[in-house]
């Protein structure tokens, strides 16, 4: 009978268990933008310092570090900030040297020193210079390469400088390895250009940036 053939096939499907279950498949590992951000583009140690404090604390302790910095054949810069009676240093190189920068920033009387280590980026040179940022800055950075780096940079400047950042841009590449760069516009956003540039796009990265801050 029909109710006799239902039984049947319930108790056979029963008797067999749950169908085996598959296996998972193991998702594929893909970097993401922190992890990209953290991964070494250069060898070497990099500190990041920011430093509050009096104006008549942070002015000496800059040209102290900077002095500092150039004598252990560091590279990086240093950011003075007045308005915000902030320093923000960023050197380069042998950790123990580093570790001295360090050292003698936060012994700094009347001074809050935060410390960030981070993986080395490249692109400064042992000049260690002292910029002051006003609210407006301009920068002028060469940036050298071979011709396909440098077509590849080329291609994401407007997307980097003026629609991601709203700088103006002016370019110029009188020769196959250089590129030539004159922006202009808030310094906060330009001070993230320049790390760009020095970064470099995805897949490429200049052999060298200069900047010249005014």
């Amino acid at each position: 009978t029909m109710t006799g053939c239902l039984f049947a096939l319930c108790a056979s499907v029963a008797l067999a268990g749950p169908p085996p279950l598959l296996a998972a498949r193991a998702p594929s590992v893909v970097m993401g933008g922190m992890e990209q951000k953290l991964t070494p583009l250069a060898s070497g140690n990099r500190v990041s310092l920011q430093l509050s404090g009096p104006t008549a604390s942070l002015e000496p302790l800059a040209q102290s570090c900077v002095g500092m910095a150039r004598s252990a054949g560091l590279t990086g810069i240093v950011y003075s900030l007045e308005r915000l009676a902030r320093l923000e240093i960023v050197a380069e190189g042998g950790r123990e040297h580093l570790d001295a920068l360090v050292d003698h920033a936060a012994a700094a009387a009347d001074v809050e020193c935060k410390v960030e280590w981070q993986a080395p980026v490249g692109g400064y040179d042992e000049a260690f210079p002292l910029v002051t940022l006003r609210p407006q800055m301009s920068a002028v950075l060469g940036v050298h390469g071979d011709k396909r780096t440098l077509d590849y940079y080329t291609r994401h400047l407007q997307v980097e400088a003026v629609f991601n950042r709203g700088l103006k841009l002016a370019s110029e590449r009188k020769d196959p390895t250089l590129l030539s760069l004159r922006l202009s516009g808030d310094s906060a956003r330009l001070k993230s250009f320049v790390r760009w540039a020095q970064r470099g796009p995805p897949l490429e990265r200049a052999e060298r940036v200069v900047v010249t801050w005014s």
